[in-house]
């Protein structure tokens, strides 16, 4: 039951995200949300919040800032984003500092098929409480059968100095 009462409190948070996924596995939920900086479409706010259900694990928080821009050497749907988060479980803390790249559209099929890594690291300046670092990466491709809706398959591995989680994930998003 408590499992039912997380998800409408996670996506009522979210309620002013220009996107918006849910990432499902076994024993983990994710929302992730994106929020444009309306001035600037390539500066965006960006929020996730994990359930974790597996025993002496806790849910994980990360809040931070991305930059998002064209790649000069591909004329393509290819953006690269760099990012700052700061990431936080019940005894670890850390802020990371990552890059990514982000294809929208590639591949000859009907429907826009998309993928995207993400990588980020935390030495032990930037990690606090019990973090003596931090790794994260994900990688995620998928399918947009709708204009405002997508449908992903990823893998994602977050390490505070020993695996907090190496999964991988089914998911579904939203653009606003």
């Amino acid at each position: 039951m408590k499992k039912l009462l997380v998800l409408p409190f996670l996506m009522s948070s979210f309620v002013l995200a220009s996107s918006l996924n849910l990432e499902v596995t076994d024993s983990t939920l994710a929302v992730n949300a994106e929020l444009s900086v309306p001035e600037n479409e390539n500066f965006a706010l960006r929020a996730t919040y994990l359930y974790n259900d597996n025993s002496g694990k806790d849910n994980y928080y990360s809040i931070g800032l991305q930059a998002e821009g064209q790649n000069a050497l591909d004329s393509y749907n290819t953006k690269l984003k760099i990012f700052v988060d700061f990431d936080h479980t019940k005894d670890n803390s850390a802020i990371p500092i990552g890059v990514g790249i982000v294809n929208n559209n590639f591949g000859n099929t009907d429907y826009p098929l998309f993928g995207s890594v993400e990588v980020a690291f935390a030495p032990k300046i930037l990690s606090f409480d019990n973090a003596e670092r931090l790794f994260k990466f994900k990688a995620e491709v998928g399918v947009q059968p709708i204009e405002n809706a997508k449908a992903f398959i990823g893998y994602k591995k977050i390490s505070f100095n020993s695996s907090y989680l190496s999964v991988g994930y089914v998911g579904i998003g939203f653009v606003f």
